[in-house]
Formats: structure tokens, sequence, C-alpha cells
């Protein structure tokens, strides 16, 4: 097995990992309330629309691409003009942030 093999496997692994801990999330809310056999229902509806649908796909891979930060703070933004300092401007969650901060 090559290390190209290696990659596609945890990257499929880690897809999985995203799905299921998409749906589960999804369906927190529900447990409880309505039967186990709509659950399974449910659980698979999710499925099939988060990795059939382009969109649902495309957003997947979004998600997959771009791991949770370790701390909260300011980070760079990819692309962003350096200010008058040189430095690279920072952005908060929304993409925002404070200038001359």
């Amino acid at each position: 097995m090559s290390q190209h093999d290696g990659d596609d496997e945890e990257e499929r692994l880690r897809a999985t990992r995203v799905v299921a801990e998409t749906i589960e999330r999804s369906l927190a809310p529900y447990r409880g309330l309505v039967p186990e056999e709509m659950l399974a229902q449910m659980r698979e509806a999710i499925e099939d629309e988060l990795v059939k649908n382009p969109y649902s796909a495309a957003l997947l891979r979004q998600l997959m691409a771009r791991p949770a930060p370790a701390s909260s703070g300011e980070v760079p933004r990819e692309g962003a003009p350096f200010d008058e300092r040189g430095r690279d401007r920072k952005g908060g969650a929304a993409g925002g942030g404070r200038e001359g901060a």
C-alpha cells in the first residue's frame, strides 16, 4: 500500500466521522421524542442528503478542510492585505476584526 493510499483511507475515515458527528448533532433534539424507527429513517435521510446532494457534499468538504481552532483569538486571514505596519490583518470568527487594534 502506498502513502497515497493511506492518505485516501485517512480521508475516508475522517469523512465518515464528520458525517456521523453531523448526523448525531442533527438527531439530538429528537431523541426521546420520536420512536427509534423514526430516528433510523431520519439518520438515513440525513446521510443520503449529506453525501449525495452536490451542494451538501461541497459543504461537507469545506467542513473537513478547515479543522476547528485549538483556541479562540485572532487568526491571520488568507489573502488579507498587510496593515500599515506590514503585518497580516487579523479577523475574528465572522471574518471581521478591529481596525487599528
